[in-house]
């Protein structure tokens, strides 16, 4: 398998806790055996590879088991995140508005890293947090290395009501946006893409990431949405970027895709159907100057006003099948720069498997190696013990797919 694998998850690992976030996310952490812990949970190259966050623990005897034990840490298990209940249990209307709250406290826009610090950060932290939080900002204090600077708003979807999906699909009227460039685009050309957040009543939101390339487009392009968007993405040969891709496969096995499937999960666990792929298609035009960002970002916030058409929305029901328009993105809630949205704002990723595990015969349909960025793509993720095991060596071969 060539090395040319690098995480869709990479587009969005956001991050920090710079402000009292504590109407957000309040809920301390668990770990995988019901472990109380003593200190901050962390990653470790000692442990899988900095994989996952592990935190030393009270007491060995846990609720699901006994803590591991290592010389360094003693008694420790890996830190679980999961939903802050006081947050999660109010409708859908009131935390869109204690965001957007949030979002609005400070206009500062944060910065872009140095690249090499973007390479070493990302690989020693665990992209698994960002595919298995629970929460809408960051549940522990990490540092943003990849799409660290944009603006932020409100939106909603208006569904036309000509497909069969169902859940936020058929309608979504709570939703927050997120538009950046994965990096810094002086002089090489911005790399746009977003992240969508719809809230739901009682529940955790339902998240998804989309951009157009991870290479991004040339400064001769100069239109941030000169070209469509999707949930999947293509391959990369870009040196940088292989440098970082090992580490992402950690958490997927379909690390060039996210999953939808959570958004048409209704409260009471029933699924309903869902795409397989979704891509936008903008309806408006914002220059885009590569070696002026911050112009970049201010022509974002002036072109779309609060009731615009942003997207056309299409969607494909399964590899190989044609796009089919299902709606629009319109923006509710006006658009602006934000400390908040660049250090803190998080938008939890869905395994791709978890969408392959309902819909098997996709599988079936895709070149595994060549769309989602490895031969063996299949109905189950990574597990923590296989983080510091290499998925480019001769037991992954094409047909070994993960079951």
């Amino acid at each position: 398998m060539k090395f040319t694998l690098v995480a869709l998850s990479a587009i969005v690992v956001a991050e920090g806790a710079l402000t009292d976030t504590s109407d957000i996310y309040a809920q301390p952490p668990s770990t995988l055996k019901g472990c109380e812990c003593k200190g901050e949970c962390s990653t470790s190259g000692l442990f899988q590879c900095n994989v996952a966050p592990l935190c030393s623990v009270k007491s060995k005897d846990c609720q699901s088991g006994t803590a591991q034990w290592s010389i360094t840490k003693g008694y420790y298990d890996y830190c679980s995140f999961e939903h802050y209940k006081k947050y999660e249990d109010l409708p859908a209307a009131k935390k869109k508005d204690v965001v957007m709250a949030h979002v609005n406290e400070d206009k500062v826009s944060g910065e872009y890293p140095a690249i090499v610090k973007v390479l070493t950060g990302i690989l020693g932290e665990s992209v698994m947090v960002s595919f298995d939080a629970s929460a809408d900002v960051f549940p522990q204090e990490r540092k943003k290395y990849i799409h660290s600077v944009g603006v932020t708003g409100g939106i909603r979807f208006d569904s036309n009501g000509k497909h069969a999906y169902k859940g936020l699909f058929e309608g979504a009227e709570h939703g927050i946006l997120r538009l950046s460039s994965a990096k810094d685009p002086k002089g090489v050309g911005a790399a746009p893409g977003m992240g969508i957040k719809f809230f739901r009543d009682g529940r955790p939101s339902a998240n998804f990431v989309a951009m157009y390339s991870l290479d991004g487009q040339p400064c001769a392009d100069r239109d941030f949405f000169q070209h469509d968007w999707s949930n999947h993405i293509a391959l990369t040969d870009n040196f940088g970027l292989k440098i970082i891709a090992a580490k992402f496969w950690q958490a997927s096995y379909c690390p060039l895709m996210v999953g939808l499937s959570d958004l048409v999960t209704s409260a009471n666990g029933t699924q309903g159907e869902f795409p397989f792929k979704l891509s936008f298609s903008s309806l408006v035009k914002s220059d885009c100057d590569c070696n002026d960002y911050a112009e970049c970002l201010q022509k974002l916030i002036t072109h779309l006003p609060v009731g615009t058409k942003l997207f056309e929305v299409r969607a494909q029901e399964a590899p190989n099948a044609p796009e089919e328009i299902i709606g629009h993105i319109t923006i509710t809630d006006a658009m602006t720069t934000s400390k908040f949205g660049d250090e803190e704002l998080f938008f939890k990723h869905q395994h791709m498997e978890d969408d392959y595990a309902l819909r098997t015969d996709w599988l079936a349909k895709i070149d595994r190696k060549t769309q989602c960025g490895m031969s063996c793509t299949g109905t189950k993720a990574p597990t923590i013990d296989q983080g510091c095991s290499s998925p480019f060596n001769s037991t992954m071969r094409q047909d070994d797919v993960v079951v």
